[in-house]
């Protein structure tokens, strides 16, 4: 029995190795300034974990901010002040990405799990090039979801993995941005090959009432919510009409990082 019990500890223990051997770590700063026209909004940590298969990356989570943290954050651009609620969970945002099925899974807004066919993003790569941290990167451009990207990415860990949802390069995303860089993923650092304890996380539904959705029931969830939120705007508008000159009903990019056609 004991024997049979040191065999089956050297099973794991080389199983796990040849699962960590090629493991990578990206720490990015994650932006999200939406509607403001400028990178002046909440800043998030997250982290991009990799190996040649699989890819997981996290943010809006207690332990990458060293705690839970729920406060709100003035942001100001020129005479426009905003103010945002900054807030993290224990589990966070995660994007899951599998290299093999060609399957995306994450757990997103409204802790929503969902899961579908990895899409696509028809990049456009340019010769223009600059160093980030160490690396040399190329610069490529997309429309993704209601977005146009640039993302800068590295050869010279040559795996299609990225920020967020942003993937499919012949390279590792360091940093991507939209047009007026409202969301902004920035780099802090990379270890590659990673030794120290990190694990690529596979989101998977923390309880009985939740359940794998598909994207397109996530694209209705999304904009429900959109439109339930500019009801509740045109309301609070319209009871303090006396004291607000002039309102634009919030935009849907103006909210959420993916815009959908309604």
């Amino acid at each position: 029995m004991k024997n049979l019990l040191i065999i089956n500890f050297i099973i794991l223990h080389t199983f796990c190795y040849a699962q960590q051997k090629d493991l990578g770590l990206v720490l990015y700063g994650h932006k999200q300034s939406l509607g403001l026209g400028a990178p002046v909004g909440i800043d998030y940590n997250a982290s991009l974990t990799f190996n040649s298969k699989t890819s997981s990356y996290e943010c809006k989570k207690d332990s990458l901010e060293g705690g839970h943290v729920n406060e709100f954050v003035t942001s100001r651009k020129n005479d426009i002040i905003s103010v945002s609620n900054k807030i993290t969970n224990e589990k966070g945002f995660i994007y899951y990405l599998d290299l093999e099925k060609n399957i995306s899974k994450s757990r997103d807004i409204g802790f929503k799990y969902v899961k579908e066919k990895t899409p696509k993003i028809e990049w456009k790569i340019s010769k223009a090039t600059k160093t980030i941290g160490s690396f040399n990167c190329i610069k490529a451009t997309g429309h993704f979801r209601g977005r146009d990207y640039t993302a800068w990415f590295t050869t010279a860990i040559p795996l299609p993995f990225g920020p967020w949802k942003l993937q499919g390069l012949p390279g590792l995303i360091l940093e991507a941005y939209d047009t007026n860089k409202e969301v902004y993923f920035y780099f802090k650092s990379l270890s590659y090959p990673y030794h120290g304890k990190a694990f690529i996380k596979e989101p998977k539904p923390d309880s009985e009432k939740k359940e794998w959705i598909t994207f397109n029931d996530f694209k209705i969830f999304t904009i429900n919510a959109y439109k339930r939120g500019v009801e509740n705007f045109r309301l609070v508008t319209e009871q303090n009409s006396d004291n607000i000159i002039e309102s634009e009903m919030p935009k849907m990019k103006d909210s959420y990082i993916e815009v959908f056609d309604q």
